[in-house]
């Protein structure tokens, strides 16, 4: 985590204002849930590249600190979630963008319709890239766009210009991503933007994997079964993969021992194994990520979303 912090505070002293611009496009093709990119260039005049050189130096002065990604936190007001960008699909965007063949440019109409994602690169001398990215507005489809009436208010008068390619930049960035650490300000734009879900899916079956080898539930099937595609239990359980609370055979023996003083519910086999159903999996995959606290001032128990050591403050 502190790495997240020294790198955000190296981010916001660099004079992003000097930087030379790029701008991408994202064309997003999902099928079975899984996510496929495309990415091409487009020409932008002087103007505009000014204009997103400032929503990018903008986005970045205004954030605050860098807390670790969780999996169930919400955004953050101006502080931003850090996170690997090689845990994200946005590196294989920055991939594409940077191969030894470039993107190929925009050159029509056409194929700005149905973008899904732009990015804004900038570059200053001897400083890794920066990419600021915002998920694409409804308005770049091909029904919207038609359906547009565009107007100036000219001598007192609204006027129609008609010009329906309109394609609409408001000015905010969803995320962005330097040095390999990505930096999210919308944690839903960001998750819907990058597919987090499949990869949420992803981690359900790897730490399922991970429950039978290390022979921890007396049927770890019925844990991908329960959790299912249900988005709330997809996160927990991701934040239990996470945490890596499960690996530690302290915290087990610990968590079976407080489990039959308090009686949480918690259930197990004959042989030691955990045991889950319907009614008590939310319990399970709370208990996992040590979500279950007690109040040291008046020894109230309490189930939390998120949790931050003391110390690690946001």
């Amino acid at each position: 985590m502190e790495q997240k912090k020294r790198l955000l505070k190296k981010i916001k002293m660099l004079d992003w204002n000097r930087a030379s611009v790029s701008l991408y496009l994202v064309k997003r093709e999902l099928v079975h849930r899984k996510a496929t990119y495309d990415v091409l260039q487009v020409n932008v005049d002087t103007k505009l590249r000014k204009k997103l050189r400032g929503i990018a130096s903008g986005k970045i002065q205004q954030s605050n600190a860098a807390v670790e990604y969780d999996f169930n936190t919400a955004d953050l007001d101006d502080n931003l979630l850090g996170i690997a960008t090689s845990e994200t699909d946005f590196q294989s965007i920055i991939d594409a963008i940077t191969a030894d063949e470039e993107p190929e440019f925009v050159d029509s109409i056409e194929k700005l319709i149905d973008s899904w994602l732009y990015i804004a690169r900038l570059d200053l001398a001897g400083e890794p890239s920066l990419y600021a990215a915002r998920r694409v507005s409804e308005g770049w489809t091909t029904k919207k766009v038609s359906q547009l009436i565009s107007m100036i208010f000219h001598d007192n008068m609204l006027v129609d210009i008609e010009q329906k390619e309109i394609f609409r930049i408001d000015g905010k960035v969803d995320f962005f991503s330097y040095d390999g650490t990505t930096f999210i300000a919308d944690k839903k734009n960001f998750e819907t933007a990058l597919n987090f879900r499949e990869g949420m899916e992803r981690n359900r079956d790897e730490i399922v994997g991970e429950f039978n080898t290390m022979n921890l539930f007396d049927n770890a099937s019925e844990v991908s079964t329960l959790v299912g595609d249900n988005i709330r239990r997809l996160r927990r359980l991701s934040q239990v993969k996470k945490a890596g609370y499960y690996k530690d055979a302290n915290f087990l023996a610990n968590l079976k021992k407080v489990n039959d003083e308090e009686g949480w519910g918690i259930k197990y086999s004959a042989d030691g194994k955990l045991l889950v159903t319907e009614d008590d999996i939310e319990t399970v995959l709370r208990i996992l990520n040590n979500d279950r606290l007690t109040s040291k001032i008046n020894s109230e128990n309490f189930d939390v979303d998120v949790k931050h050591k003391l110390g690690s403050s946001i």
